[in-house]
């Protein structure tokens, strides 16, 4: 329900818009009513209401003097200004104030409609941004710089969250941005909630702790628990769409919003400990804490772990890869956690490469969990770790793994970089280019060169994009392929982040004047 209060100093006109608003037929309530700006001011002070509907020219304190008090007061109100024809001098400065709406007398019905429709859609979308930032600090278990009884005003009879975690879990990761971002805010961004919860429930959309991760809050208040499952099918079916595997977990029905902050940390240890790599799923908290210490599944065999060995003592690469290539097969097929995934692959790293020291040893053990975190499938995941061991074969031989002293190899690098940003590259093309693993790539270019290689790269295209801006009358999306991105939001995205300017703003601020 939207509260109003009405300072009009004429009375008539003052019960002609009451009765009119009556009339609308929308949730209004009509909180209280004043004859003059300082009347107002009082009342809305009493009433706390929503809307002030208010004539500019009225005795002791003017609608445009009630405004500039509430705006240097920063008192939270929409506010909507009454005039005739006589008062346009009054109405423009009534817009320097920041009015929200503006209204020529005599008033009709279904002026007033629309503009209390409109109001009310901005003050729900208000309210919605306040709720997510508050909700946004329960999860990240920080102070709220909303207004601190944005909560205590908001109360549904059931709220669930679910974590989406797209692909494989990351424990950490050299990506910063979901390259399939835009997409996926289009879809929460739909209606596709609406054949499931009712108008007066939430659902509220958020960003998580890794770049893949998004955290879903439903405040219901009739949607069973059953219908909300649905819902999360369907979901999970429409980002099965726009990449690899999602595996979604759902918490239990909770009633105060102090445990959303836990909640959603459980959900996040039992994505780490149940997701299963390659594989979609929806996963219930339910099943999860009624469960004890999951059994971990070791499908490395002494036997395995023997060829493995006897790969190394051989002098044999291609034959270890081969098994490898067999093991991950037959991980596939197992339907194994990514945990456990993890635990099998650093078991065959510290049974056969016994020589190594415990730092390299450490090293590739961080190297694994990059690969799993950043491989969608076994087969990406494959050709990763074949970078990992053939660098361990050389290191268990005694060869060298680079022909060429470190600050070359990045000098190298650069070059390549710069002479192909023009391409979809990335840093997995980049390290397959100078057979080294990425994350090797990444720790070697950061020592010698204090940034990272996906940092350079992104350099290289929006100094080249800034150029063509200056000199040139090619588009925004002609120039984001010149630089290497086929899509024209993302380069925006990255241009805006690199330069502070949108495209268009730094085309406008130095473009070249034509001769």
């Amino acid at each position: 329900m939207l509260t109003v209060i009405v300072a009009e100093d004429q009375m008539l006109i003052q019960k002609d818009i009451c009765r009119k608003i009556e009339k609308t037929g929308k949730d209004v309530q009509i909180a209280a009513t004043a004859i003059n700006g300082q009347d107002a001011y009082e009342k809305i002070l009493k009433f706390h209401p929503d809307i002030l509907i208010t004539d500019i020219r009225m005795p002791i304190q003017s609608g445009l003097e009630l405004i500039r008090r509430l705006r240097e007061e920063n008192i939270s109100i929409q506010t909507v200004i009454l005039s005739g024809y006589r008062d346009f001098e009054y109405a423009k400065e009534a817009m320097k104030l920041n009015v929200d709406e503006y209204l020529l007398k005599p008033v009709s019905v279904e002026d007033l409609y629309f503009i209390l429709d409109s109001l009310e859609k901005k003050l729900d979308a208000q309210k919605d941004h306040l709720l997510k930032e508050a909700f946004g600090a329960l999860f990240a278990s920080r102070p709220l710089k909303t207004p601190p009884d944005i909560l205590e005003n908001f109360s549904c009879s059931a709220y669930y969250l679910a974590l989406v975690n797209l692909d494989s879990y990351c424990t950490f990761s050299i990506m910063d941005t979901l390259p399939i971002e835009n997409e996926l805010s289009e879809l929460f961004d739909g209606d596709f909630t609406g054949r499931y919860l009712s108008s007066r429930e939430h659902f509220f959309v958020f960003d998580g702790k890794t770049y893949n991760e998004k955290i879903l809050m439903f405040c219901l208040e009739t949607t069973a628990e059953k219908k909300l499952l649905l819902l999360l099918k369907d979901l999970k079916c429409q980002i099965e769409k726009l990449t690899q595997c999602v595996t979604i977990c759902i918490s239990p029905r909770f009633t105060s919003l102090s445990f959303a902050g836990m909640e959603c940390r459980l959900l996040r240890t039992q994505i780490e400990q149940q997701l299963i790599f390659e594989k979609s799923a929806i996963l219930s908290m339910h099943n999860f804490l009624s469960i004890d210490e999951p059994l971990h599944t070791q499908l490395l065999t002494t036997a395995q772990a023997e060829k493995f060995l006897f790969y190394i003592q051989s002098h044999n690469p291609h034959g270890f890869l081969t098994e490898l290539d067999t093991f991950l097969k037959h991980c596939k097929s197992s339907e194994i956690t990514q945990k456990d995934l993890s635990l099998n692959l650093k078991n065959i790293l510290q049974k056969c490469f016994l020589s190594l020291s415990p730092r390299a040893i450490a090293n590739a053990e961080l190297e694994i969990d990059e690969y799993l975190s950043i491989s969608k499938t076994y087969q990406e995941l494959y050709l990763s770790l074949s970078f990992l061991f053939e660098h361990l074969f050389k290191k268990v031989h005694h060869e060298k793994s680079l022909s060429v002293e470190p600050e070359q190899l990045v000098a190298d690098i650069k070059k390549y970089i710069e002479e192909n940003y023009t391409r979809e590259i990335n840093i997995n093309d980049i390290a397959v280019h100078f057979a080294i693993t990425p994350a090797y790539l990444s720790r070697l270019f950061k020592k010698h060169s204090d940034t990272k290689p996906i940092d350079y790269l992104t350099n290289c295209r929006i100094s080249q994009a800034c150029r063509y801006f200056v000199d040139s009358q090619l588009s925004v999306k002609e120039i984001a392929q010149l630089c290497g991105y086929s899509n024209q939001y993302y380069f925006s995205k990255a241009f805006k982040q690199e330069t502070s300017l949108a495209p268009t703003e730094y085309r406008i601020k130095y473009k070249k004047p034509s001769p």
